[in-house]
């Protein structure tokens, strides 16, 4: 009975009185940074999704360093809480939990082993870089920065770029290592640099690392960066100049002032114009332009710079896309100017010229020209008055005779004038006419008679006054002087002009 008891107790003994996660639970391995330069640090997150709530789980950590040595952490902990199922873990790299070194070039491997509650070795793994150049290509113009740590404190480190394809020397310096063994230096890529792979290489007096300090790195054309397209105007009239203007930049933000960029124009209606964009000194600038015509299509014009459309004398290039700028394009406006009497009466007939130009001063002669004689009164009036073109004048003129029939006052002499192209260029000017004669029985008296009747007046009080400074006299002198001024007003009614003026009021009055 006791050798069957231990046999029966003996294995409950080895079970495990904790649930059993299977080593299939989705655990992650990430880097952060997933690479850097040596002596920085790097952060490995250990993520766990579907964990068991209320455990203790138990990690170890190792990293291999590229020369092939292992470090472990200590054992690295975490509880999960009351229906917790998600946790991530953190351990820095190197680190006293987890020692190792950061002063090689080259690849990294990272993994974690569960210890417990389930013994599940690498369930998660990664890797990162540490390199002596803060990234693994560049353009032209971006700078290399140099970083390597290791060395002893004011260790003379001799630093060298080469091109791969030919060995060219291109760089070249004696730096000497911080108190912390750090050393640092950059190189400014040219804007000419041969389009290669460089080798990056740090050599110590007295260190010797295993693996050397060395990287390779691509260098590029510079990508150009064009931000906007800008425009003298956003909205031009027909035969004015488009005029169109962008400033490209190097990656490390220093202008060019060579090369040229072909522009596309597109028109409203489909279709292009490509115009050659040339560097302004002045404004540090290219610059286009596009001289529109009095047919052009009206409405939005669009200037584009297309990927890489602009290229300087090296061979870089932009930008990296599309880059647009909207202009609208409207009718022009024709200058229209008449010139004619403001005032005329029945029977009399108007005569009148217009001057039609472009703004830029060319005289309109092909295109429709209609004048019009309007009168809004009652009974109202709307004329149509026939122009035509004097090519020696360069003048349009018109007549028109005012009928016995059209009601007197203010009157509208409307000249238009619009050319051919769709939509039509367009212009106008307005002159208001006073028509003077009878309307209703009720005489419209010429306007010189009132002014002979007061002129006449006047002469008659300038007599009167001087007669009155001259003469200081009694009551009965200034009677005297009275008769004389009817006397001399007498005098003046029979003469022949004021006859004439008389019989003509009366004609008028006898014809109405």
């Amino acid at each position: 009975m006791l050798l069957l008891a231990l046999v029966v107790f003996i294995p409950l003994l080895s079970m495990n009185p904790f649930p059993r996660v299977r080593a299939d639970q989705p655990f992650t391995l990430n880097a952060v940074p997933a690479a850097a330069q040596e002596g920085n640090t790097v952060s490995l997150v250990l993520s766990a999704v579907g964990a068991v709530p209320n455990i203790q789980y138990r990690f170890r950590f190792s990293v291999t360093d590229p020369a092939g040595t292992t470090v472990q952490s200590l054992m690295e902990n975490y509880t999960t809480g009351q229906g917790q199922d998600t946790f991530t873990l953190i351990v820095i790299y190197p680190s006293p939990s987890l020692p190792g070194v950061n002063t090689l070039v080259g690849q990294y491997n990272a993994k974690v082993d569960e210890l417990w509650p389930t013994a599940a070795p690498g369930v998660a793994g990664t890797s990162f870089f540490l390199s002596i150049t803060d990234s693994s290509s560049y353009q032209r113009t971006q700078t290399v920065n140099v970083q390597a740590s290791g060395y002893k404190v004011s260790e003379s480190v001799t630093v060298t770029i080469r091109t791969q394809t030919t060995s060219t020397l291109v760089f070249s310096q004696t730096v000497q290592a911080s108190g912390a063994g750090v050393v640092a230096t950059s190189w400014k890529i040219p804007v000419n640099a041969t389009i290669d792979t460089y080798v990056v290489t740090l050599t110590g007096t007295s260190t010797v690392k295993n693996p050397v300090d060395s990287d390779r790195v691509s260098v590029g054309r510079a990508i150009m960066i064009v931000s906007s397209i800008t425009s003298v105007k956003s909205v031009y009239q027909r035969t004015e100049t488009m005029s169109f203007s962008f400033q490209p930049t190097y990656p490390d933000g220093s202008i060019p002032s060579t090369g040229v960029a072909l522009l596309s124009l597109a028109r409203p209606g489909g279709g292009s114009v490509t115009l050659t964009a040339t560097y302004d000194s002045t404004s540090q600038t290219f610059q286009a332009s596009y001289q529109t015509s009095l047919d052009n299509q009206t409405g939005t014009w669009t200037a584009s710079l297309g990927g890489h459309a602009y290229s300087d004398a090296f061979g870089n290039n932009g930008p990296g896309t599309i880059v647009t700028n909207n202009s609208q394009l409207t009718t022009i406006p024709l200058a229209v100017t008449v010139t004619t009497n403001s005032t005329i009466v029945v029977g009399q007939q108007l005569r009148f010229s217009a001057s039609i130009t472009y703004p830029d001063g060319t005289v309109f002669q092909p295109g429709t020209v209609k004048a019009y004689l309007l009168y809004s009164g009652t009974p109202t009036v709307n004329d149509t008055v026939p122009v035509v073109f004097d090519t020696s004048l360069q003048l349009w003129l018109g007549t028109y005779t005012i009928r016995p029939s059209d009601t007197g006052g203010l009157w509208s002499l409307v000249v238009k004038a619009s050319d051919s192209p769709t939509p039509p260029n367009t212009g106008s000017a307005t002159r208001a006419i006073t028509v003077q004669n009878t309307t209703g029985g009720n005489a419209s008296f010429p306007l010189y008679y009132f002014g002979i009747i007061a002129a006449l007046l006047a002469l008659l009080l300038v007599v009167f006054f001087l007669a009155f400074r001259r003469r200081k006299v009694t009551h009965a002198r200034l009677k005297i002087d009275l008769d004389a001024v009817r006397s001399e007003a007498g005098r003046i009614e029979s003469t022949d002009f004021f006859k004439s003026v008389k019989d003509q009021v009366k004609k008028e009055k006898d014809e109405k």
